[in-house]
């Protein structure tokens, strides 16, 4: 979490005087789980509410009132703002229980899907490219039938001319992701598939010849074709 917006929560919750009780070193990875209970826990004792709002959407969705609210926490809070708050920035939100931590739990897993399905998208596209079939139309091919993603839409046509403007940031789409993983190992869960395109979304971050992270997490795309040894993916990387 980054270390201005945790004292900037910490002082709306508390009052000037005690964000000193929040405040961590930057180097600090302090996950927004553990932050939420530190919250909530010091919330209830001063006879007040929390309720944990992570939401699903990026830049887009937010900015049309589409995002997705994935609450925990206090019911009384979301039975109260669900119909005014929530409904006027998204278009539906759903309670996960009393305990804080589970609206975490749900954009992780709604978020390493989502990478593990933009990492098969793209090798798909790149294998398709490099058999010589036309990107465009396999991007059209794909929409027509049984596993059309809005995803693959809204990315595959920018993914082909290299634009990656960004509205979920690789660096972040990475995070998520190496969290998620962390997740399935402590719940005992077979997380091969996840595990293997968070190896993917790690290096295309860490690759500074890419220069990519805060590129959108579509970007992961460039490592594929630049860990290709196709004719066509040499090309590309030519470009």
């Amino acid at each position: 979490m980054p270390f201005l917006f945790a004292s900037a929560i910490a002082a709306f919750a508390y009052g000037y005087n005690c964000v000193c009780e929040c405040i961590v070193p930057e180097s600090t990875k302090t996950h927004i789980n553990q932050f939420c209970k530190f919250i909530s826990r010091n919330v209830s004792h001063m006879n007040s509410r929390f309720l944990e709002a992570p939401v699903s959407g990026s830049k887009g969705p937010a900015a049309t009132g589409a995002l997705i609210f994935l609450c925990a926490g206090n019911k009384a809070v979301f039975d109260e703002i669900v119909d005014s708050a929530l409904a006027a920035m998204g278009k539906a939100s759903h309670y996960f229980g009393s305990e804080v931590g589970y609206g975490t739990r749900a954009k992780l897993v709604v978020n390493s899907l989502m990478g593990s399905m933009l990492a098969a998208f793209g090798e798909g596209l790149a294998l398709a490219e490099s058999v010589g079939l036309d990107g465009s139309k396999m991007v059209e091919v794909i929409g027509q039938g049984a596993i059309q993603s809005p995803v693959f839409g809204l990315k595959g046509p920018k993914m082909l001319v290299k634009d990656h403007a960004p509205n979920f940031p690789l660096k972040h789409a990475s995070k998520d992701m190496t969290l998620a993983s962390a997740m399935a190992k402590k719940a005992g869960v077979e997380f091969s598939v996840n595990n293997q395109a968070e190896s993917l979304f790690r290096k295309a971050t860490e690759d500074k010849e890419l220069n990519v992270a805060d590129e959108d997490f579509s970007a992961v795309f460039e490592l594929i074709h630049k860990e290709s040894t196709s004719e066509y993916s040499r090309k590309r990387k030519a470009e």
